[in-house]
């Protein structure tokens, strides 16, 4: 994981309304996905470690991958309440 990877992907995601917009309504593997689309190497373990430090890093992202798709369906993700509209 690279914290300036994920931060350079948030600055780039939130001047832009339609980024922002696209990373509000992802998932963890969408937002990955968005991410990597943009030329950033994010992964799923790096947005679920970004938004818990202190109790995933241990955790690899295969291992995190599980935890994710166990999480509950409708589960809100950090990233989904940023730049959030007016």
């Amino acid at each position: 994981m690279t914290a300036p990877q994920v931060n350079a992907f948030l600055r780039r995601v939130g001047p832009d309304a339609a980024l922002g917009q696209r990373l509000r309504s992802s998932d963890p593997v969408a937002a990955a996905e968005l991410a990597r689309g943009l030329g950033f190497d994010v992964t799923v373990g790096d947005l679920v470690r970004y938004k818990a430090r202190s109790t995933t890093w241990q955790l690899s992202d295969s291992e995190l991958e599980v935890v994710v798709a166990w999480e509950p369906n409708g589960q809100p993700y950090w990233w989904q309440f940023r730049w959030t509209e007016d």
